[in-house]
């Protein structure tokens, strides 16, 4: 049971000490087969769990103190970033093994239906009439793993990099505001595109120096 008590140190040392073992796998993930894929997914819920568990816990003793409410964050910080890159780990390693099954799920269906077309090919000549597959081409690679605490889905998305800014399409590109502020303030008002005006901001002040 967590450490209910006002001390920070004691409740982050009882929460290592509750997941010593998920830390220790949490320190090289690997995935390359199915069992493992499962562990795995296990692994990635134990650890999203113990980081929600740790807020929790550091904002049940940073709400009635305010004033030390940084220190207390810091404190917690070593341990959570141990849970995010073994996150942020198994992530990786996931996305690695489940990227070589849809790969070869993908290879089978490629093969499938280059065999299909040589037959479709080769009956033209002979006049043979060739029923279409009944059965998928291949076997669906399943978007939700069932495991032991619970599931993981595998959502389809991109990873995007700019490696040349100088050619992204300008319709993709947005202004900066902050740049252009700083380019104005620096006496600069004429630039292309941008409609500068002087404006005056208005600061109120009571006596004894409020504003």
């Amino acid at each position: 049971m967590i450490d209910t008590s006002d001390n920070p140190q004691t409740a982050v040392k009882e929460l290592e000490c509750q997941q010593e073992i998920l830390l220790r796998w949490l320190d090289n993930p690997h995935v390359t087969n199915e069992q493992e894929q499962k562990q795995a997914e296990d692994l990635l819920i134990s650890a999203k769990f113990a980081v929600k568990q740790a807020e929790e816990k550091r904002k049940d003793l940073t709400r009635p103190l305010d004033e030390s409410k940084k220190r207390i964050i810091e404190l917690f910080k070593p341990y959570v970033d141990k849970l995010s890159n073994g996150i942020n780990a198994l992530n990786r390693a996931l996305n690695h093994y489940h990227a070589d099954q849809a790969a070869v799920i993908e290879a089978a269906r490629l093969s499938v239906l280059a065999r299909e077309a040589a037959r479709i090919a080769a009956a033209k000549d002979t006049g043979e009439i060739i029923q279409p597959l009944a059965e998928p081409v291949a076997p669906e690679l399943p978007k939700t793993s069932r495991t032991n605490l619970g599931s993981v889905t595998y959502r389809d998305d991109y990873d995007i990099q700019i490696v040349d800014p100088t050619l992204v399409p300008r319709d993709l590109c947005e202004p900066s505001m902050p740049k252009i502020r700083t380019r104005v303030r620096s006496g600069i008002t004429n630039i292309p595109g941008v409609i500068v005006s002087r404006k005056y901001i208005p600061s109120a002040r009571l006596q004894g120096g409020k504003r």
